[in-house]
C-alpha cells in the first residue's frame, strides 16, 4: 500500500500540480465566461456542458506525461510494480479531481441562485468530461503525441456544435434539451478509452 501512495504522490507533486492549477484557474474564470447566476435548467446545463466538461481534457490528457521519455518507461517497467499499475493509480488520482471540479462547478451555480438537479446534472457533466478526457489520453497514448492528444477532444468538442446529426448518440450537449440517453454512452466509452490507453501503453516501445 505504501508503494501505491508513494506512486500518487510522486505524480501530484511533480506532474500533476500544474495541471491542478490549470484547473483551478479554469474554475476560477468560469463567472466571466459563461452565464452563472439565476439560471433554469436548461441553461445550467448548457454552461456545464460548454464550460465545466472541459475539465476532463485538462485533468485526464496529462496522464502519460510523467514518462515520455523512453529511458524513463524503460525504468518503470523494470521496476516489480506493473507499469500497467502505475498508469492505473494515475488515472484514478485524476479521476477524483476530476470529479471534485466537476462537483464545484455544480455547486457553485446551485449557490449562484441556478434551478436543476444537483446529482444528474453532476453525473452527465462528469459523463461528458471523462468522455472527452478519455478520448485524448487514448489517442495521446497512441500516438505518443501530448499535442495530438489534447487536439482531438477539442475537435470533437467543436464538432458538437453541429447538433447531433453525427455524433447520434454521443453528442456532448444533450442535457441542455433534457436527453440523458446519450450520457450513459459518453461515460462507458470515456471509461474504455481509459482502460485502453493504460493497456496500449503497456506494451508500447
Amino acid at each position: 500500500m505504501e508503494a501505491y501512495v508513494g506512486i500518487s504522490r510522486v505524480y501530484l507533486k511533480s506532474h500533476f500540480k500544474f495541471h491542478l492549477l490549470a484547473a483551478v484557474l479554469l474554475f476560477c474564470l468560469m463567472p466571466f465566461l459563461m452565464s452563472t447566476e439565476n439560471l433554469g435548467p436548461e441553461g445550467s446545463a448548457r454552461t456545464l456542458e460548454l464550460y465545466a466538461a472541459l475539465f476532463g481534457v485538462v485533468l485526464l490528457v496529462p496522464v502519460f506525461l510523467a514518462d515520455m521519455d523512453r529511458d524513463i518507461r524503460d525504468l518503470l517497467r523494470s521496476k516489480r510494480i506493473s507499469f500497467s499499475l502505475v498508469h492505473g493509480i494515475r488515472v484514478l488520482d485524476s479521476l477524483v479531481f476530476l470529479a471534485a471540479a466537476e462537483f464545484a462547478c455544480v455547486l457553485f451555480l446551485q449557490g449562484c441562485g441556478c434551478s436543476f438537479p444537483l446529482w444528474s446534472y453532476f453525473l452527465g457533466t462528469l459523463a461528458g468530461a471523462v468522455f472527452l478526457g478519455g478520448l485524448g489520453m487514448a489517442v495521446y497514448g497512441v500516438t505518443d503525441n501530448p499535442a495530438v492528444g489534447y487536439m482531438v477532444p477539442l475537435v470533437y468538442y467543436a464538432v458538437n456544435f453541429g447538433g447531433d446529426r453525427y455524433v447520434r448518440n454521443f453528442y456532448l450537449f444533450s442535457m441542455a434539451r433534457g436527453d440523458f440517453t446519450p450520457k450513459y454512452f459518453l461515460a462507458a466509452t470515456g471509461l474504455l478509452f481509459l482502460a485502453l490507453g493504460v493497456l496500449w501503453r503497456r506494451w508500447r516501445p
